[in-house]
């Protein structure tokens, strides 16, 4: 939808995503940012993955690459254009699935790497079973309750840390630095999605595209995170 179309009537009975979606004129940008970021993201995998010492560390970063190209991959799918509802609504269902995998694929080069033994098992226990549940959970055809996901995605997110607090001490300063810029960037930009706020350029530049932004950003600064912590 152009910028310039009248707002469609919403039907009763969407999603809270649909209805966001359909509320307000499409910018310009809807889904630029992921669909740029993909390719780039294959690639920084694997330049990632080829730059750390082990096969254990080299695994995690390949995780980690596939967990975050999955979720631009499902995040360009579903903003590429307005679908028809019922396909949309799945394809939402989709995308926020891959945002759990995201979180699970996070954590795992950080469990490899930075970690060992009771510690490592007990954080990818932990992440993966929360992830799965979330995924599970994500599919089943029901809409859940508004802010709903985005609070889960948030608790996931801490679940390393309450499992597994020796990672202050595991981490180096700089290293410890980029995880917490990233928890800000995640739980910021989360902030802003629900609040719809900041929309700077309603036409072009949402804050739909502002919440992009944020991601994009704290997927590269967990790609730099884990070359950190693969090469103390």
């Amino acid at each position: 939808m152009d910028a310039s179309e009248e707002l469609p009537v919403i039907p009763p009975g969407v999603s809270p995503s649909i209805e966001r979606m359909l509320s307000r004129p499409r910018p310009r940008w809807r889904g630029r940012i992921h669909r740029v970021a993909v390719p780039c993201s294959i690639l920084t995998a694997l330049l990632v993955a080829f730059n750390v010492p082990s096969g254990a560390d080299r695994a995690g970063a390949l995780i980690y690459g596939a967990g975050a190209t999955l979720m631009l991959v499902a995040s360009s799918i579903v903003h590429f254009k307005k679908w028809p509802i019922p396909i949309w609504e799945k394809l939402f269902r989709f995308d926020h699935a891959a945002i759990f995998i995201l979180i699970g694929a996070g954590a795992t080069p950080i469990a490899i790497s930075a970690l060992d033994g009771r510690s490592t098992t007990l954080m990818l226990f932990a992440v993966w079973i929360g992830a799965g549940i979330g995924v599970v959970m994500r599919l089943l055809p029901f809409h859940p309750p508004k802010g709903l996901m985005n609070t889960l995605y948030i608790a996931l997110g801490w679940v390393p840390i309450v499992v597994a607090p020796e990672i202050f001490q595991a981490l180096s300063g700089t290293a410890l630095a980029l995880l917490i810029s990233e928890g800000v960037l995640y739980c910021a930009g989360a902030l802003m999605l629900g609040a719809r706020w900041p929309d700077p350029f309603p036409k072009i530049f949402g804050y739909h595209e502002v919440w992009h932004v944020s991601v994009t950003t704290a997927v590269w600064l967990h790609y730099v995170l884990i070359l950190l912590i693969a090469n103390p």
